[in-house]
């Protein structure tokens, strides 16, 4: 009789990180969803910018894809919000607000493991057009 083996994975759980940095939405929230053993996917929203000033306010929002190098490091690339610039409307004197998309690749380090509640640290270098610049994050992973 030919036996066979088949390979299977336990399908791990989704997990939700709260924190803040560029790839949160800025101080905001990742909803991750597991792609393969070594790869999972994020959508993410967030408040970018807040000013006390007429509720003046900008939701950051993304998705980005982690690559683990291990259980406690892991590559990541994101494209989303990166940047609100401010102006002033010469006729009507409101301010408008513009939002910069763009791509951002990081690094993230999980203090206990990506399948375990724990902080994480992350460094990013974000890119929109024409500009860039680096940004560290901190975040909560349940």
């Amino acid at each position: 009789m030919l036996a066979t083996s088949v390979n299977t994975y336990a399908i791990e759980r989704l997990s939700i990180e709260t924190g803040i940095g560029v790839e949160y939405g800025g101080l905001g929230t990742q909803l991750h969803i597991p792609l393969l053993k070594k790869m999972d996917a994020y959508i993410s929203a967030g408040l970018f910018y807040a000013s006390t000033r007429d509720n003046d306010e900008s939701l950051g929002f993304g998705a980005g894809v982690n690559y683990f190098l291990n259980s406690q490091n892991a590559l990541s690339v994101y494209y989303g919000t990166l940047n609100v610039e401010r102006h002033l409307v010469e006729d009507t004197l409101e301010v408008k607000a513009e939002q910069d998309n763009g791509l951002s690749f990081g690094y993230k380090y999980f203090f206990r493991n990506k399948a375990e509640r724990g902080f994480t640290l992350g460094a990013s270098y974000n890119i929109y057009e024409g500009n860039s610049y680096p940004f560290f994050s901190i975040g909560y992973r349940f």
